[in-house]
């Protein structure tokens, strides 16, 4: 089946004039992608095709980012072993490649891979004009830096320091380091010499805002007013000197405030910003710094909204309810952001009347234009009652009707399903099956008390919630209808085994990606980032139900339904262990209930295999096992009924606060 292109990591340069992305090859393979926005510079001046292109050759760890001067950097490298491959790519001039021309646009010039062997077309080649390898612990892009620089590079050293280097050309090169004591989060630039910015910088009491001049390594605290306290910064306009942050006017709730800096720093928190309904994140600013483009999320949709600094005035810009990644750019060819639906994939949308003279430049054709995000369809959401109040859930088709009903768990568990594209759900969707993607308890997005119900209770709530879901589904579809199917991955994974424990009749059948078996377990054999996450949501009391502690290991015997099973062998977040666990335990329970189950390790695949190399044969797979129908299996009789806890299960406080501002897109900042 033809695949639509699928583009992650999308970046601006620092004036917007430039975009990049990575995309996804009909093989899983990624490919860096590059846009020249308004046309001015070689070779693309008044050609209407300036996307390009480049060869198949990185990972999703790949860091992409546009340079002003028209070039693309990326940077590679293996999760912990504090190698990377920094590499500099010029376009190649429109029409110089016709071979190697796709669909998508024309390659990035260079010379042609030796690896290659297919009996088509050569693919388009890795460009290696420059490359530099870095040893570093963690290493990230940034845009910005002092005449004569490409873009600067976050480095994190062991003992939780950060240094902050410029990146030059000719020969490529990292120099002139500064050193801060702790983490940061963003740069953002103060004026427009590409030397002082403001960050949030880590220390003893947490993270607070700080300046930082490049040409001498200075930093100083940005006080707080008397008013009110910074707790983050949010984005910057040096032309007008705006600077949004989080910060609370002295009663400690969150607001957007316009900080005033130098002698007498002032706060002042706008009354229309501030009334938006939703989580409101600033993307970008015009030229001018006059006008701030906003995404404000509320449950599974968000809406974007351009406001008016001076006036206070914000209002809705004509694009439909979708998913909006927190990365914008906004040149004087107008605003451009990153816009998904359901049955659109994630890709550059212009924004009507944000140029700052005449129309909006259009985008090339390899982008999607704003007439066709106006006109595309996106899938409605719908809110469930449960017994301890309701959830929200993304609908893809009519799952009353449909021949199959897929119910999707999300990941995280700190996530949420969005009106954005997950091409997974797309192909099910395509193949005739409705999608029901609940937001249960335990997912962000929804308030404190949503979110942290799961907290040292990891499936007991949410489970109580699904449970009920899928009582509601079967009350309302045709009594001879298949019973719904699930699909989970991660921590959705351990949740839907949970669910064919708990009811194992009430399925048809399950698959999961990168599942785990118990929060115990996976503390014990995780990464100290996981451990973390564990340790700050807490592993709690065993609930005091028939189900007793969530052990799906524990549980495995009364799983009666086909189970498909898939993991990346090389999966940094679950170990592979996890599932090999699950295949040990479902084979000590084959007897007379014994139904197929195939727990497969995907070679040289990390934590989405569906995702990488490969990973369009295993979604072909996944569908496949998913949209089957009813399979002829012996029916056993079903293991006893069981009374599962939905109270508040006793757990130990955690201080985890789940913000008012978020980033839930895997972008790197």
């Amino acid at each position: 089946m033809n695949r639509r292109p699928e583009r992650i990591s999308f970046r601006f340069s620092a004036r917007s004039r430039f975009a990049a992305c990575l995309v996804t090859t009909p093989d899983g393979a990624l490919a860096p992608g590059w846009w020249d926005l308004d046309g001015t510079r070689p070779p693309y001046a008044d050609d209407t095709h300036r996307f390009r292109e480049g060869a198949p050759t990185e990972t999703t760890a790949t860091q992409v980012l546009p340079t002003e001067c028209g070039g693309l950097l990326r940077l590679r490298g293996a999760a912990g072993s504090g190698r990377h491959l920094l590499l500099l790519s010029h376009p190649a001039p429109a029409g110089t490649v016709t071979a190697e021309t796709t669909t998508a646009g024309t390659p990035l010039a260079g010379p042609r891979g030796p690896s290659w062997a297919g009996t088509g077309p050569e693919p388009p080649a890795e460009d290696a004009a420059e490359r530099l390898s870095v040893e570093a612990r963690g290493l990230r892009l940034v845009t910005g830096g002092p005449r004569g620089t490409l873009a600067l590079a976050v480095e994190t050293a062991h003992d939780g320091s950060t240094r902050v280097w410029r990146i030059r050309s000719a020969p490529l090169r990292l120099s002139d380091p500064v050193t801060l004591p702790g983490r940061v989060t963003a740069l953002l630039p103060l004026d427009g010499t590409g030397c002082r910015y403001a960050t949030d910088l880590e220390g003893p009491d947490g993270y607070r805002p700080a300046s930082l001049d490049l040409r001498d390594g200075s930093r100083r605290a940005l006080p707080s007013p008397p008013d009110g306290r910074i707790h983050r910064l949010l984005l910057s306009a040096p032309v007008s000197g705006l600077l949004l942050t989080a910060s609370d006017p002295g009663d400690g709730r969150l607001r957007i405030a316009r900080a005033t800096l130098g002698h007498r720093p002032r706060l002042d928190f706008p009354d229309r910003l501030n009334s938006l309904d939703g989580a409101v994140l600033p993307l970008a600013a015009d030229p001018a710094g006059e006008r701030v483009a906003l995404r404000v999320s509320r449950g599974a949709q968000a809406r974007l909204f351009l406001y008016d600094v001076a006036t206070d005035r914000p209002r809705p810009a004509e694009l439909p309810p979708g998913a909006f990644h927190p990365v914008a750019g906004w040149s004087e060819g107008g605003l451009r952001v990153v816009y998904a639906a359901p049955d659109r994939p994630a890709d550059l949308v212009g924004v009507p009347d944000t140029a700052a003279h005449g129309a909006l430049c259009p985008l090339p054709g390899a982008a999607s234009s704003t007439r066709d995000a106006s006109e595309t369809p996106h899938a409605p959401t719908e809110w469930f009652a449960t017994p301890s109040g309701r959830f929200e859930a993304v609908r893809l088709g009519d799952w009353r009707t449909a021949p199959t009903v897929v119910v999707a768990l999300h990941g995280g568990p700190e996530d949420h399903w969005t009106l954005g594209h997950d091409p997974v759900l797309a192909r099910l969707s395509e193949a005739g099956a409705a999608v029901v993607a609940p937001n249960q308890r335990g997912s962000t997005g929804y308030g404190r008390a949503h979110a942290e119900a799961i907290h040292g209770a990891w499936g007991v709530p949410d489970l109580a919630d699904i449970r009920v879901l899928v009582r509601t589904l079967a009350e309302q579809r045709p009594p001879d209808a298949e019973p719904p199917v699930l699909l989970g991955t991660s921590y959705g994974g351990f949740l839907a085994l949970l669910a064919v424990c708990a009811d194992p009749y009430a399925w048809a059948r399950c698959a999961v990606i990168a599942p785990f078996l118990s929060a115990r377990g996976l503390r014990e054999r995780s990464s100290p980032a996981v451990r973390a996450l564990i340790d700050r949501h807490g592993l709690g009391e065993p609930p005091d139900d028939d189900l007793g502690p969530r052990d799906v290991e524990r549980l495995a015997h009364r799983i009666r339904v086909p189970l498909l099973a898939l993991h990346g062998c090389d999966d940094p977040v679950v170990p592979v262990d996890e599932t090999r666990r699950l295949r040990r335990a479902l084979t000590r329970t084959d007897g007379p209930e014994h139904v197929p189950h195939d727990c497969l390790d995907i070679a040289g695949a990390g934590h989405h295999p569906l995702q990488e190399r490969g990973g369009a044969e295993l979604t072909d797979r996944l569908v496949g096992f998913l949209t089957a129908g009813v399979p002829d299996r012996r029916r056993s009789p079903a293991p006893p009924g069981l009374t599962v806890a939905d109270a508040a299960v006793r757990h130990r406080p955690s201080s985890a606060v789940f913000g008012h501002i978020t980033h839930d897109e895997r972008t790197p900042s």
